[in-house]
């Protein structure tokens, strides 16, 4: 940072010169975010575009028309002469391709919840049909996993070795334990964020399987039906053929899961830069020039070449992507990325330390942006933040509930919960209830406090499992995470 810039920021968090210091911050930190984003989504589309030819075969419609549609604003408005009614309509345009990724992701981690819970029934019948089944020393196998688990003095990874272990035990708990653990894990939240302890509830419904997107049935007709089929089948009289027939449709379909997860993660990287680029288009010359300070000391901005090569990198991939017959991107745009190196780490160090200034405007100057009419530029910036944040998926329209956790609300959210949970219990088999036990129970806080309960938990759960197939394939599990 500049000594021009360091002063502007020194007079913000004091409140001087406010109607001085805040539009030339705006307007650096505009500057900042529009050619960083510029730089992140040359590489992110030259990279999504490698990929899309090793997979395009397999795209489906919907996802080649949102391809489509991203490539069309590219060509049309992005790689055209600015145009303010051109450029809103394709940042509305892109706002409705980038909610309809969202949506899919959403349905996708569903579908990947859904068949992990049936996958770990798969996992527990397998040795039913192995004849050689290998005796356990089951003491020593305690032992061996709580070495595991305590190899390390860093509690955060301790605690996440015994979630991952918790959630491949055998699952003996009586259904009004586990609800005890369901009211702990949720009373953790008390006079916290009611968004936080949201984001916790959609993770445990989703690990449940009692996450319902109206879209389910219908965009993905295949796996809806995977799923009710796999709902019904009698896991405890299943023959030899069924397991394999079954646990065959189950790879394959988190084969696709996962390739349309990587699909809409890479166009996603792409779509939140470009949408960066195009909104805040309209304020990106506010400085005049973009390639020094007052001092002529800001050398991490990019110079006009560089940004010319990276448009140059753009127009060349967005014309194999829109042309009829696919082909590879030659050694001439590799070379230009080269001009791409470096620079964005440059770029991202100095607005990450002008972000912390740009949270105490937001805290305590927002009548003096108004004051100046700022607030449309002010909201482009707030946007861009989010778009360039680490979370990829962030919702832009639904601002975060930022009202505390207080105990009716605690209770409302712990009585709905387990009274859906208590529904899929009824309704499904112990196979199922099992299932969904383990795979929500390791996303719970941890609430084994030592070694040796970690030891007497691990024996008990053992102790209590009677089948000896599922035995031998969860120790078998657990024994992968150490020995590999």
């Amino acid at each position: 940072m500049n000594k021009n810039m360091k002063s502007i920021c020194r007079e913000i968090q004091k409140g001087f010169n406010l109607d001085i210091n805040l539009p030339q911050f705006f307007s650096r930190l505009v500057t900042l975010y529009e050619q960083y984003a510029e730089l992140k989504f040359t590489m992110h589309y030259y990279t999504f575009y490698e990929n899309y030819m090793e997979t395009g075969k397999q795209r489906t419609k919907e996802e080649e028309n949102l391809l489509s549609g991203m490539n069309r604003i590219i060509r049309d408005i992005l790689l055209c002469n600015f145009s303010g009614g051109r450029m809103e309509a394709g940042v509305k345009e892109l706002d409705a391709i980038r909610n309809r990724i969202i949506s899919r992701m959403k349905i996708l981690t569903a579908y990947t919840d859904i068949f992990q819970v049936f996958e770990y029934i798969f996992n527990r019948i397998e040795y039913r049909y192995e004849e050689d089944r290998k005796e356990i020393n089951e003491d020593e196998f305690v032992s061996e996993v709580v070495r595991y688990i305590f190899d390390t003095r860093d509690n955060v990874i301790i605690n996440e070795k015994i979630k991952e272990v918790i959630g491949q035990l055998p699952v003996r708990l009586t259904k009004s334990r586990y609800f005890d653990l369901i009211k702990d894990s949720i009373s953790v939240y008390k006079g916290a964020e009611r968004s936080s302890l949201d984001g916790y509830l959609y993770m445990l419904k989703t690990s449940a399987m009692l996450y319902e997107h109206e879209e389910m049935d219908t965009v993905y007709t295949d796996f809806y039906a995977l799923r009710r089929n796999l709902e019904a089948l009698d896991y405890k009289n299943m023959t030899r053929e069924e397991y394999f027939a079954y646990s065959g449709q189950i790879k394959a379909a988190a084969s696709r899961i996962n390739s349309a997860v990587d699909f809409y993660y890479s166009m996603e990287e792409c779509v939140n830069h470009l949408y960066v680029m195009l909104l805040l288009s309209p304020y990106a010359y506010m400085e005049g020039y973009r390639i020094e300070g007052i001092e002529g000391e800001m050398k991490f901005l990019l110079l006009p070449a560089d940004e010319d090569y990276c448009k140059k990198i753009i127009e060349k991939i967005n014309g194999h992507f829109t042309s009829e017959e696919k082909s590879l991107l030659g050694k001439e745009v590799e070379e230009l990325l080269t001009y791409t190196e470096g620079k964005q780490e440059i770029i991202s160090q100095e607005f990450e330390i002008l972000e912390s200034y740009f949270y105490d405007i937001k805290s305590n100057h927002v009548k003096v942006v108004d004051s100046l009419m700022l607030r449309p530029l002010f909201c482009c910036l707030n946007m861009a933040q989010n778009l360039l944040g680490s979370s990829l998926f962030v919702e832009l329209h639904q601002p975060p509930d930022e009202q505390k956790v207080d105990e009716a609300y605690l209770i409302t959210v712990q009585e709905e919960l387990i009274r859906k949970l208590s529904e899929i219990f009824q309704n499904h088999s112990k196979y199922v209830s099992r299932a969904v036990m383990a795979n929500t129970i390791n996303k719970m806080p941890v609430f084994l406090q030592s070694a040796q309960e970690v030891a007497d938990y691990i024996k008990s759960t053992l102790e209590q499992c009677h089948d000896k197939a599922e035995k031998i394939a969860c120790i078998n599990i657990i024994k992968s995470f150490y020995e590999n």
